[in-house]
């Protein structure tokens, strides 16, 4: 492999053992690689990145493609796998998998797994992609209604590389209905994965594999599980965390890569006397040194041209005027604010709650009655910010809800402006009836950054929070745990939230970014009309 660029080595000492005691290659030695790429999410061409002050071009399948070929070109066999969540947003939506399937299969792809978002758009969106997908899609626990997407999903395939028999499952999240909401339903998981497992590397040992590899969307637990209690798994290849990590459990190799094609993840091994010996990891920058396939290169710049004009043309209309002014916004309730809220709600229906910060809608303008683009979703929402779940308690939240209810300033309140959320700190709600009375105490503490150091005052702005319910609504139970909807940028305690930097809060990715939830919630209910339900009250006049 040289003259690529790798990004750190690591090496786990001793000898593995392939899954069959009766295999057919225990006599075969051969130099193996395992090539990963997870969440790919529609990137099929170079991006800038931010890295440390510096800002970098990686990722794009033109450049997957050559140094995949550089790593096959100093092995004895080679697979290239991905780990779910190659399609993603308005790019999948535009041209339902084309470019992301052509580029895959030019990049020679043997195997992948279906992520949270394949479905986003419906099963059949998900079979035109598959129309252009000519490797195997894996997923024994993954049930589609649609016949045709049902029969190109396999619980298993067996490849033979250079002479080695590597049987490949697959496992789908068990959390599937938390973080994909198809569109026509028709998609399920059965959550009982380790049971599931047992039977499939039951079967691929009876069909004489040498390696059994688990290619899985399912979660960092659940593969550590799957090692700890279940013999015969050699390898498992995971895409739900995205995060990159590899580290051995038991007698099983677990490797994850991160997100966007930004690196070639390798693990590397020999297959000898039966074992796996000698394994190492790489994960190999996909920057400019790589090169880059040419007449793939082409075929995908060609594809984003096309988006970027398709990026102009009306996705739905909105019968009214939509308030994106900061006085509004910032201050209460308004049409728009509840729009992207309740658009965060209907693409994660098991969350209760969604809570969305004023300052991350701009524009700072009414956006008059008429076409609503691409384009327009991108300016009202320019920081296309990750949404996250997070499981927290009614406690929690009410903190939540005063420190968005202190990002309203009244003369004379009592509150220094660094003691405080901004004023893009406001929420607004999905999920919630809340009463603000701006007449008491808001909440005052001081920061140090993020850190909370010291609570000034509690507040007592919020009251009557109410949680909807079964088409009821319901009082908020401070002991109770709800989901709850953020993006990122609040997730990671910005705008005062302090109470996300708890570390014991279970917080999980979704993948999708606000713009492509608003336009797609947009998509599906044109002409939209929102109007203010009296979901924030206040008891004072501003």
């Amino acid at each position: 492999m040289k003259g690529l660029c790798f990004f750190f080595i690591c090496c786990v000492a001793g000898a593995f053992s392939g899954c069959s005691d009766s295999n057919n290659s225990q006599g075969n030695t051969a130099h193996i690689a395992v090539m990963v790429t997870g969440d790919l999410e529609s990137r099929i061409v170079p991006q800038d990145v931010s890295r440390n002050g510096e800002t970098l071009s990686l990722g794009g399948l033109a450049r997957i493609a050559a140094a995949s070929r550089e790593v096959r070109s100093a092995v004895d066999g080679a697979l290239l796998l991905s780990a779910g969540n190659d399609v993603l947003g308005s790019f999948y939506y535009i041209f339902e998998g084309e470019p992301e399937m052509q580029g895959m299969k030019m990049a020679g792809y043997d195997v992948v797994i279906p992520g949270t978002h394949e479905f986003d758009y419906g099963a059949a969106v998900y079979g035109n992609a598959l129309g252009f997908a000519p490797f195997d899609v894996l997923s024994a626990n993954l049930k589609v209604n649609d016949g045709a997407v049902s029969a190109r999903i396999l619980p298993y395939v067996i490849k033979e590389i250079a002479g080695i028999r590597v049987g490949i499952f697959g496992l789908s999240a068990p959390n599937f209905a938390l973080l994909c909401n198809p569109t026509g339903g028709g998609v399920q998981v059965d959550p009982d994965i380790i049971p599931i497992a047992e039977r499939l590397v039951t079967e691929l040992k009876l069909q004489a594999c040498d390696v059994v590899i688990g290619l899985t969307h399912i979660g960092l637990d659940w593969v550590r599980k799957l090692a700890r209690e279940i013999d015969g798994i050699d390898i498992v290849i995971d895409g739900y965390d995205r995060e990159p990590l590899y580290e051995a459990v038991g007698n099983t190799l677990i490797v994850q890569e991160g997100s966007g094609g930004e690196y070639l993840a390798v693990l590397d091994f020999t297959f000898e006397g039966g074992h796996i010996r000698n394994p190492s990891f790489e994960r190999i920058l996909m920057d400019s040194a790589v090169g880059s396939d040419p007449e793939i290169q082409e075929l995908m710049e060609t594809y984003m041209a096309a988006y970027e004009q398709g990026l102009s043309q009306k996705i739905g209309e909105s019968l009214v005027d939509l308030d994106a002014r900061e006085e509004s916004l910032r201050r209460g309730e308004t049409n728009l604010g509840d729009l992207v809220a309740d658009s965060w709600k209907e693409r994660f229906p098991e969350a209760d709650i969604s809570l969305v910060n004023s300052g991350s809608i701009r524009g700072n303008r009414v956006y008059p009655v008429g076409p609503l683009t691409y384009l327009t979703v991108n300016e009202i929402l320019p920081f296309q910010g990750r949404i996250m779940v997070v499981e927290m308690t009614g406690a929690d939240i009410l903190r939540v809800l005063e420190i968005s209810a202190s990002a309203i300033r009244l003369e004379g309140d009592g509150c220094q402006e660094d003691n405080r959320a901004p004023t893009g700190g406001f929420m607004q709600v999905g999920g919630l009836r809340i009463t603000l009375d701006l007449q008491n105490p808001c909440f005052c503490g001081r920061y140090s950054g993020k850190e909370l150091e010291q609570i000034i005052n509690e507040g007592s702005r919020v009251s009557n929070v109410s949680v909807s319910s079964d088409d009821d609504w319901v009082g908020l139970d401070p002991a109770e745990t709800y989901r709850v909807l953020v993006n990122a940028y609040i997730s990671d305690g910005g705008d005062g939230q302090y109470p996300f930097l708890n570390k014991a809060l279970e917080k999980i990715p979704t993948s999708m970014v606000t713009t492509d939830v608003l336009a797609d919630f947009i998509i599906r209910h044109t002409p939209i009309a929102p109007e203010t339900d009296g979901r924030i009250t206040q008891t004072v006049t501003q």
